[in-house]
């Protein structure tokens, strides 16, 4: 995402962190100030969250994420991971975009949750079509640490050491919100939700399978858990949002409604120029739209170099 940088805040430990330790790390990504901590000089456009409370979006938390939006703020949230179960905290708070994980043929996962107060889906990992003791097909590879208590040498997840869950659907369309802030600065969160929806790719109905050896039929997405022996189902509207998201049409749908010369690039192609060299500059973006002409002009004497 061009321009973009990552805002990495810890909220939790180990095996702890409470709702005020969340609440108050999102307020400071957001760019609210918090008592005690230092002002946040560069507050986030887009925050994602891969955690989980449990039941009905509370007061507090609703209110937190109403300031956060009325910020210019994007929340998103990962469903949760109770195999089909209903859609908790956050992901459930409005204005929150939920995110259901899907497997490699767009169906519903097994793990992953799914309601109506979600937004979109994108791939979370599965691992069903496999036999025991083999590689998972289908991993989300992930960047991740070896400490227990603290960091120690960094490392990635592999097809034997699997990282799967809506935890990690939800920064895809996190980062995709990134690429299309990064074409279009000016779309408000709602505009943002909007336009990922309107370009979502439709949800398979067939093509499923539930692995070798298993011929039960996937069923189609219903309330409360699914049916299937492995919880994966062909996903609704009503329950896994508006479609599969399509990170290429939603860039190009925010850029399109980018004033002119919006997202500009302009370089130099030369890395390392040198005296008597040559420069040939480029420029990029335009709001989408291809430059019919260019104007170059040295300011300011140009040191070495002259027109």
């Amino acid at each position: 995402a061009p321009d973009a940088r990552g805002l990495p805040v810890r909220v939790r430990g180990m095996c702890y962190g409470t709702d005020d330790y969340i609440g108050a790390g999102r307020r400071w990504a957001a760019g609210i100030p918090v008592d005690g901590v230092p002002a946040n000089p560069n507050p986030a456009r887009v925050l994602n969250l891969s955690l989980g409370g449990s039941g009905a979006c509370g007061a507090a938390y609703q209110a937190a994420v109403d300031e956060i939006t009325a910020r210019g703020v994007l929340v998103v949230a990962a469903a949760g991971n109770s195999v089909g179960g209903a859609v908790n905290e956050p992901a459930n708070c409005r204005g929150v975009l939920g995110v259901v994980a899907l497997r490699h043929i767009g169906s519903k996962v097994g793990f992953s949750d799914m309601g109506p107060e979600i937004g979109i889906a994108a791939p979370g990992g599965n691992c069903i079509n496999v036999a025991p003791g083999t590689p998972c097909l289908y991993p989300i590879l992930a960047a991740t640490n070896t400490g227990s208590q603290q960091p120690l040498a960094s490392t990635w997840s592999t097809s034997y050491d699997i990282t799967v869950g809506t935890s990690f659907s939800s920064p895809l369309v996190a980062a995709v919100a990134g690429l299309m802030a990064s074409r279009n600065p000016a779309l408000a969160p709602a505009e943002l939700v909007s336009l990922m929806k309107d370009t979502a790719r439709p949800f398979p109905t067939s093509g499923a399978d539930n692995g070798p050896g298993d011929s039960t039929p996937v069923p189609v997405c219903g309330s409360g858990a699914p049916t299937g022996p492995s919880g994966q189902c062909y996903c609704t509207t009503g329950l896994c949002g508006a479609g599969m998201l399509d990170a290429g049409a939603a860039v190009q749908a925010a850029a399109a409604l980018a004033p002119p010369g919006t997202g500009v690039t302009i370089g130099l192609r030369n890395a390392d120029p040198v005296a008597g060299q040559t420069l040939e500059l480029f420029v990029s973006g335009c709001g989408g739209a291809t430059p019919a002409s260019y104007l170059w002009q040295l300011i300011d004497g140009g040191g070495a170099a002259t027109a």
